[in-house]
């Protein structure tokens, strides 16, 4: 048995951080190694069936199941995670509100909502409902699906009911989508279907 301290190189880390989570500029280090060793690290990935998506200009990196085209075959590492109608709901929402944060304030990079700001958020979209407590408990299930999923983050312990909305929702839902997912919600909320 060798024992020996094995050198990782920073590639490595980089690796396993995607594996488990989307990378963000914050990250530092990470961030950097990423950078500089990215088509290294895009091959690496591709060999497995995924495809690693670097936005620069916005700060984030995560991966993405390559989907195979006709009788291709792709080897599948990432289950595909169904979001409820809740999750959908305020994740359109809050992709719109990262729209109108960036007009409105060009000069900050982080936006930031409280439990109570996100649920008003999606109030407008919301069927009528005669019973406001299992409304808003439908609200913090979806507001922790979209933090477990990383699209949302704890502001930190001295504002627990504070999220920071992370850039990686315009990944999830595009511009061009934006529009006729939220006609289909508006929709689903007036008929109650």
């Amino acid at each position: 048995m060798n024992d020996e301290p094995i050198e990782f190189p920073p590639a490595s880390f980089v690796k396993a951080h995607l594996i488990g989570e989307p990378l963000y500029v914050e990250d530092g280090g990470l961030w950097a190694d990423l950078l500089r060793e990215k088509d290294e690290i895009a091959d690496y990935f591709r060999q497995i069936g995924l495809e690693l998506l670097v936005d620069e200009p916005e700060g984030f990196a995560f991966l993405r199941q390559i989907e195979p085209r006709g009788e291709e075959r792709v080897p599948r590492l990432i289950q595909r995670r169904k979001l409820t109608y809740d999750a959908t709901l305020l994740l359109v929402c809050l992709r719109d509100e990262l729209n109108r944060f960036d007009v409105q304030t060009a000069d900050q990079a982080r936006l930031c909502r409280s439990r109570r700001e996100l649920h008003e958020l999606v109030g407008g979209f919301l069927r009528d409902s005669h019973n406001q407590t299992r409304d808003l408990k439908a609200m913090d299930a979806a507001i922790e699906q979209l933090r477990a999923l990383g699209f949302l983050k704890s502001a930190g312990t001295q504002s627990p009911d504070t999220f920071e909305v992370r850039r990686i929702v315009k990944a999830r839902v595009s511009a061009g989508e934006l529009e006729a997912v939220k006609e289909r919600l508006l929709y689903h909320a007036e008929s109650g279907v």
